[in-house]
């Protein structure tokens, strides 16, 4: 619990901050970033997205279960904001698409997760892999190019 009370936090710093390199609106309104964008990657999308993935390891859910999933879902959909702030979007075309997508899933699963619908939460799998697939293919250098 304590795990996910920090994530909350660093996402709530975050989004009262911002990224490396600024925009000028978004310097002026005070925005600073935390973290970089792998980092947001590796130590907040990727665990908690992870989570949503691989539901089916444990079908025996305990209610703590439930609410660890709740609480990742909830990440995944709030880091969509954090992506979309001015001081992190890259564009405000295909970024904010493929942001938008990460939301809506992230939305879902925090809905099935609530209403601890395993079969619906299983179902977002190829929603959720698409919305990471379209992100890395247009802005992760070198994606789809190794062997």
């Amino acid at each position: 619990m304590i795990r996910y009370f920090a994530i909350f936090l660093i996402v709530g710093a975050a989004l009262a901050q911002a990224p490396s390199t600024p925009a000028p609106a978004a310097e002026s309104a005070g925005l600073k970033s935390v973290g970089t964008m792998k980092e947001i990657m590796v130590d907040l999308i990727f665990p908690t997205s992870n989570e949503i993935f691989y539901v089916s390891r444990n079908e025996n859910k305990s209610p703590k279960d439930w609410m660890d999933l709740q609480q990742n879902a909830l990440i995944v959909a709030e880091v969509a904001n954090l992506l979309m702030a001015e001081n992190r979007a890259r564009d405000k075309d295909r970024w904010m698409k493929d942001a938008k997508l990460l939301q809506d899933v992230g939305s879902k699963a925090y809905k099935m997760a609530k209403a601890k619908d395993l079969e619906g939460l299983k179902g977002l799998n190829d929603e959720l892999y698409e919305a990471c697939q379209s992100c890395h293919e247009h802005y992760r250098p070198g994606y789809k190019r190794r062997l």
